[in-house]
């Protein structure tokens, strides 16, 4: 059978607002550290709506019984899986960038990278102690 319009429509539309969120925060930042503490509340504000319209989606999704992107969403359980599989994803993609970086004499995007590799391995951590936590 084939994907429902609808449905790949939402998954995007969900992405979608959260890449907004994330930029108008990052853009509240940017204001505020040029003292426009009057735009920064703007771009706040923008965020929070995004987010709003993000968290809509989410749920139509998981109302549906949609997996967002083959990942499953539910129970604290599912969803700490799902987080932990996502996170495992992401720190395969920062070896890759990383191999990539070296390889085109990029040092200081494979340097920044590397941090972020860190990062992603204790949130993998932290996500494998929750998991012991709640199984146990």
């Amino acid at each position: 059978m084939s994907e429902k319009k609808t449905l790949k429509l939402l998954r995007e539309a969900f992405a979608s607002e959260c890449y907004a969120e994330q930029m108008a925060t990052l853009f509240a930042k940017i204001a505020m550290q040029e003292g426009l503490p009057g735009i920064a509340t703007e771009f706040e504000e923008l965020a929070r709506g995004d987010n709003s319209h993000a968290v809509g989606y989410f749920n139509v999704l998981r109302d549906a019984g949609e997996f967002y992107y083959g990942f499953k969403t539910g129970n604290t359980i599912d969803n700490i899986q799902t987080t932990l599989e996502k996170e495992v994803i992401k720190a395969d993609g920062c070896a890759a960038l990383i191999k990539i970086a070296r390889d085109e004499g990029l040092e200081n995007i494979a340097e920044t990278m590397e941090e972020v590799s860190i990062s992603e391995m204790q949130h993998i951590h932290r996500l494998n102690n929750l998991q012991n936590e709640i199984i146990s």
